[in-house]
């Protein structure tokens, strides 16, 4: 399914040439990014947005989000190869992950979103 075939969620919306957030790494303004629930719509739902507004520069390549209700933005990294493919739709270099967080039972954790399909998982791997 492309975005053409997305109902219209008010998610798109369309901003004035420089009205997004500036890029932290190089205060470029920032393009959205749709990111949409494509996957596990029971009941013939449509695809929804995520709660999160994404971001990305296309300046320098970097991606992140922030909450809706407002909030920091949140620098997220793009996975590539193997790792960059969503296991959820196939689609290549889609993963994107959080800065991991090390837990006291030497544990690591992070945040994968594909932003294709809009599914994330939080993972948990040893360091």
């Amino acid at each position: 399914m492309d975005s053409g075939d997305l109902p219209d969620s008010g998610v798109n919306e369309e901003l004035d040439e420089g009205s997004g957030p500036r890029c932290p790494r190089c205060a470029e303004t920032l393009t959205r990014l749709e990111v949409v629930h494509r996957r596990n719509n029971w009941g013939g739902f449509a695809p929804r947005p995520r709660s999160e507004r994404w971001w990305e520069c296309r300046r320098c390549d970097w991606v992140g989000y922030e909450p809706r209700q407002g909030g920091a933005l949140t620098a997220m990294r793009r996975l590539a190869g193997e790792e960059g493919t969503c296991f959820f739709c196939g689609e290549d270099e889609a993963n994107v992950v959080s800065a991991p967080s090390d837990d006291s039972d030497g544990w690591r954790r992070d945040w994968l979103v594909c932003l294709v399909c809009g599914t994330s998982n939080p993972r948990r791997y040893r360091s």
